[in-house]
């Protein structure tokens, strides 16, 4: 296994864990594309992006997710046909218009994440919504 490889693992596994209870693959594909523009952003490298990814979650009270029930279904393949496209070709097109954050504003908020971003709209907009999912620059 490659370094790569380890990573786009990781970004799967995340992006499920996040994701997935929201149905379908839009929410899962926005978390991914979102871990890609912070290493676009210079937060760091792939792997670092991975290791520090939920330290930035604004919702901390999030259930689990069976990952391998949702790997085994036809979302799970579909996004691991597409974790190459988000971590290889930084053409793709980033369906969360280049976001660094998300929020599920349906759970309770780290006030942190209301204080540093929502309440900071001029340097953190909201630039997309996918799903109950809203994106921020």
């Amino acid at each position: 296994m490659t370094i790569e490889t380890y990573i786009r693992a990781q970004m799967v596994r995340f992006a499920i864990q996040q994701g997935a209870r929201y149905g379908g693959t839009s929410c899962m594909i926005a978390i991914a594309f979102t871990l890609r523009n912070r290493v676009f952003a210079g937060w760091g490298s792939w792997l670092e992006m991975v290791e520090k990814a939920p330290s930035h979650l604004a919702n901390r009270e999030i259930p689990e997710e069976d990952i391998g029930r949702v790997l085994r279904s036809g979302d799970g393949r579909i996004m691991l046909a597409r974790i190459d496209e988000i971590y290889a070709r930084p053409e793709s097109e980033d369906i969360t218009g280049g976001a660094l954050f998300w929020v599920d504003p349906n759970l309770p908020i780290v006030e942190a994440f209301k204080k540093d971003v929502i309440g900071r709209p001029e340097e953190h907009a909201r630039i997309a919504h996918i799903g109950p999912l809203w994106f921020f620059k």
